[in-house]
């Protein structure tokens, strides 16, 4: 099964914060299997998921959530998939701490 949105964008956040699978799944509170398997997409996100997520990596839900929509079909001519990064981007801007970015 090919990952979803929100399978990718788990797994991109967990990487941008520098975890590890064992160390997110030590702080969800599930084995790191279970990671696994939802960043490949073989499992479920729940939205009880999505809450641990948020928690652990400081992510609003709110953001957590547009990832979780389902597109069908192809976005027009790219548009779709610009809009789709800039979001990502603009996550993961998000996250970074004000003490960075005032001395980038």
């Amino acid at each position: 099964m090919k990952p979803g949105l929100i399978n990718e964008s788990l797994k991109l956040i967990r990487l941008y914060w520098g975890k590890t699978q064992s160390e997110l799944a030590r702080d969800l509170g599930v084995s790191q299997s279970y990671v696994s398997e939802v960043e490949k997409g073989n499992r479920q996100v729940t939205l009880d998921l999505l809450s641990k997520y948020s928690d652990v990596l400081c992510v609003p839900i709110s953001s957590l959530l547009l990832f979780a929509e389902h597109v069908e079909g192809a976005p027009p001519l790219g548009r779709g998939k610009r809009f789709l990064a800039g979001k990502a981007l603009d996550l993961l801007a998000s996250l970074v701490p004000n003490d960075v970015k005032e001395a980038g």
